[in-house]
Formats: structure tokens, C-alpha cells, sequence
């Protein structure tokens, strides 16, 4: 259900934990989202908490507290969740590790399995055998199973030095469509955003047609793309046309002088809902819809920023619409 006149940007806030990198579904006649729980609100980068939490909606408008998993034995922080559910109907939740760490042990990724979005398995390494080296450093994974293996795409590399950087944006190929492998490395797709990569990336057939949503690594902006192949082939998801920014309107909230990604967050993190053909819900029925988060300033949770979550819709990936 989507009570869109009764909606108010940011949907989902709290006074004391930045929010972002959401991931929603509707399963069992409700809302779920998971989303980075970023608390410790300090200046010094390196000093705030990471978590990912969950919570509930039927509406969108009215949310349930935030449930923050477990803490993780080995990790000092977990984020950036990405939903999708497997063939079984299993529902799978991948992410980071160790987000930011700047020296040491780098970030890895792990997936946590569920039937009904409350009772998660236990963390399992994910894609461990690709780059297995401490200092190899793995974020943002998405999963696409094509009835033809499993499809996994994630950011390899750490920021450098003086602006320069290593980062990229790779896909890998489980032949058996199991999470735990084996894995085979396919290479990089050919998408450069702003003479960058990309990142935060959700895998989403629309209309039949596999399409990728990520964010640009640089300004932080929310771009969509088509598969330009055949999707049983692997070597098809190194290849993707169509590239557009989804240009979604800025508020208050989300906006600020000066540039996105340096002095405010406009549109990040953006996670794409197809509702079109929703039967239990005439008023959602007929829209594609998008959460992002958002941030006005860049200075406080390490400068994270106090990151909140918004909404907006469209009929057409095109032309987009936030609520008020």
C-alpha cells in the first residue's frame, strides 16, 4: 500500500542515526527496508558506527523503530545492504564489512538469507575466492539470477591519495546460480560516469529487460542503464547502452550550496521499485518508485552527513515526482 498524498520527505529519519544505501520490498502485506544505521555522531571520519537495521511500514508513512542486526563477530561495522529474492523465493541480503577502513583489513561481502524478512541466517562470506588478499577491498554487491547461473556485480578497489583512484566497478558468474560458488570473474562493464565508475548498484528486470540502477562515483547522482546483450551469456553484463540520469527533483532536505557529494547528498544510493502491475493497491499501481537518501550538509556521523531517506515516482523512468 502506498499512501502517496499523505507522504512527506524524508520518509524515514531519526534524530540520533544517519540512514542510506536502502533496500525495499513489500513481502507479507507490508513494507521492509534494510538500511545502513550509521550512530556516534563525530566529526572525526573513522569514529562513527556502522550497522544495518530494519524496519516496517504498511503504508510508507507510518514506520515501526529500527531493528538493528545483531553484531557481527569478526567485523567492526556492517552496511550497504542490497534485497532481491532468490528463484527458491528465499530472500537474500548482501553487504559490506568494514566500511572505510583506511588501513588494515579492507571491506569483504557477505550475504544472510531469510523466508520471512525477520529471521536472517547467519553471515556467510560472499565471493571470498575472487580477491581473497586482506587489503582487497569489496562493496556493494548485486545479485541477478538468470536461469542461467547467477550474475554478481561489486565495486573492487580503495580510494588513492590526493584524489586518485583504483576503483571499479566488476561482475562475476556463479555457472550453478548458488551464493557460495564457485565464482568465476568476468571483468569490468564498459560504464564510465563523469570519467568515473559507479556504485551501489541494484540489478532490476523491467518489462522483461535487465536494467541496472547505480550511483555515480563522483557527485553522487542516480543513473539507469539497459543490458545490451543476451543475459545468458555472462560476457553480456560487461556491455550496457542507454546510460540517463534520473533527474529527481531536490527539497530542502537533500539539498544545500555547493556541489553533491562534497557539501550536501542529493538522490544517493537510489533503489528502484517496479509497482506497475500492482494488484492489491490501485493507487500504487501504474508507477515505478525510487527511495534515495539525502543529507543537507556533509559534516556530521564522520562526514557522512545526518543522511535521511526520501521518495519519488514515475510512469516512465523519465520524468520523476516527490510527494508535497
Amino acid at each position: 500500500m502506498v499512501r502517496w498524498t499523505d507522504l512527506h520527505n524524508p520518509i524515514l529519519s531519526y534524530p540520533t542515526a544517519g540512514v542510506k544505501d536502502q533496500a525495499l520490498v513489500w513481502a507479507g502485506g507490508e513494507w521492509h527496508m534494510l538500511f545502513s544505521y550509521v550512530t556516534n555522531d563525530v566529526v572525526t571520519p573513522g569514529a562513527e558506527q556502522w550497522d544495518i537495521a530494519s524496519a516496517t511500514s504498511p503504508d510508507l508513512v507510518h514506520w515501526s523503530a529500527p531493528s538493528p542486526w545483531p553484531t557481527q563477530a569478526g567485523v567492526t561495522g556492517v552496511a550497504s545492504p542490497d534485497l532481491v529474492r532468490s528463484p527458491s523465493g528465499m530472500f537474500v541480503a548482501t553487504y559490506d564489512s568494514n566500511p572505510d577502513v583506511r588501513s588494515g583489513p579492507q571491506s569483504k561481502l557477505y550475504y544472510r538469507t531469510s523466508t520471512d524478512l525477520e529471521t536472517w541466517s547467519v553471515p556467510r562470506p560472499l565471493a571470498p575466492s575472487l580477491h581473497p588478499a586482506p587489503g582487497d577491498r569489496m562493496i556493494d554487491a548485486a545479485l541477478a539470477w538468470t536461469g542461467h547461473g547467477l550474475i554478481l556485480g561489486y565495486k573492487y578497489g580503495t580510494t588513492g591519495t590526493g584524489g586518485s583512484t583504483a576503483q571499479h566497478f566488476e561482475i562475476a558468474w556463479s555457472p550453478s546460480g548458488s551464493l557460495d560458488g564457485p565464482w568465476s570473474y568476468v571483468g569490468r562493464p564498459d560504464i564510465v560516469v563523469n570519467g568515473d565508475t559507479i556504485e551501489n548498484y541494484e540489478f532490476v528486470a523491467v518489462a522483461g529487460h535487465w536494467r541496472l540502477v547505480a550511483t555515480s562515483n563522483t557527485f553522487d547522482q542516480p543513473w539507469i542503464f539497459s543490458l545490451s546483450g543476451d543475459p545468458a551469456d555472462p560476457s553480456s553484463w560487461l556491455h550496457w547502452s542507454g546510460a540517463r540520469m534520473l533527474v529527481i527533483p531536490g527539497q530542502s532536505w537533500d539539498s544545500g550550496p555547493g556541489l553533491s557529494s562534497v557539501n550536501f547528498e542529493h538522490a544517493n544510493s537510489v533503489f528502484l521499485c517496479d509497482a506497475r502491475t500492482a494488484t492489491a493497491d490501485h493507487a500504487a499501481a501504474g508507477y515505478y518508485y525510487v527511495t534515495y537518501a539525502g543529507s543537507d550538509e556533509l559534516t556530521r556521523f564522520g562526514g557522512w552527513g545526518h543522511a535521511e531517506i526520501g521518495i519519488a515516482r514515475s510512469t516512465d523512468l523519465v520524468h520523476w515526482q516527490v510527494p508535497g
